[in-house]
């Protein structure tokens, strides 16, 4: 088995194409030349070389024969597919590339009632270009596609499998996610809480500390209010003294008047 061919054994789950995406040969189709098929066969022997710009341009020449060659644009697509996919090809050039590929095998997924092996192996195709691009929603409508083409593709249910399993992993991360989240915010907002009454704590902390202050600390007094204080009180005592001295004269008097009664 040369280098070309392990690739295709490669499941989709780890980046490459399973054992389906195979180059077809020249057949004699409802409009086919002589011309066309000699160019797909010295494409498919380019292909399996590893020289995928050169297959591409006899796949192009032999849809120049023949634009409704179905397998020359499934081949050409392909290997556009092949070219585009380089992961150390970025480029512009390399988009364009893997973007004319799927296309070319659009065209021929659509034509499942002319030639409904090669439109199930496009879907499959389309499929496994999605499922490499993490759309495994879009990867799962092209497998079930090409199932209804072709019930018996072991491949294909394999990989709609995989993707759908994906899809679920994907719903429950989602949801794990959103938990942690909600987790998160509600911790968040204890967090605050706790530093409002912390806040609260330290405020009332102040207050108490400033009130025990003035509390702690006598009013300090002049010179002149003191001595004004100091009269005011010595006034007051000079007027009950005065008023007490009062009463005892008179209390005597009184008296006085009682002894001369007698």
């Amino acid at each position: 088995m040369n280098k070309i061919k392990k690739i295709f054994l490669i499941l989709a789950l780890i980046g490459g194409y399973s054992c389906s995406l195979q180059l077809y040969a020249a057949d004699k189709e409802v409009v086919s030349t002589k011309k066309e098929r000699n160019h797909i066969t010295k494409g498919n022997k380019l292909y399996e070389e590893g020289k995928f710009k050169e297959a591409q341009s006899q796949y192009r020449d032999a849809l120049e024969e023949n634009p409704a060659s179905i397998v020359g644009r499934y081949n050409l697509g392909l290997t556009e597919i092949q070219i585009g996919s380089n992961p150390n090809d970025t480029s512009a050039t390399a988009k364009k590339m893997m973007e004319s590929g799927i296309k070319n095998m659009e065209q021929v997924a659509n034509l499942g009632g002319r030639r409904p092996d090669l439109a199930s192996k496009a879907n499959y195709n389309l499929g496994n270009v999605a499922f490499n691009s993490q759309d495994f929603q879009k990867a799962i409508d092209y497998y079930k596609k090409s199932l209804r083409l072709n019930p018996e593709d072991d491949n294909a249910r394999r990989n709609l499998r995989i993707a759908q399993l994906k899809i679920q992993n994907q719903d429950q991360n989602q949801d794990q996610q959103d938990q942690e989240d909600q987790q998160d915010q509600q911790e968040d907002n204890q967090d605050q809480n706790q530093d409002q009454e912390q806040n609260q704590d330290q405020n009332q902390d102040q207050q108490d500390n400033q009130d025990n202050q003035q509390e702690q600390q006598p009013q300090s007094l002049n010179q002149q209010t003191a001595e004004q204080i100091l009269n005011a009180i010595e006034n007051k005592e000079n007027q009950t003294r005065a008023r007490v001295a009062g009463q005892n004269a008179e209390k005597s008097r009184q008296r006085n008047r009682n002894k001369k009664n007698w």
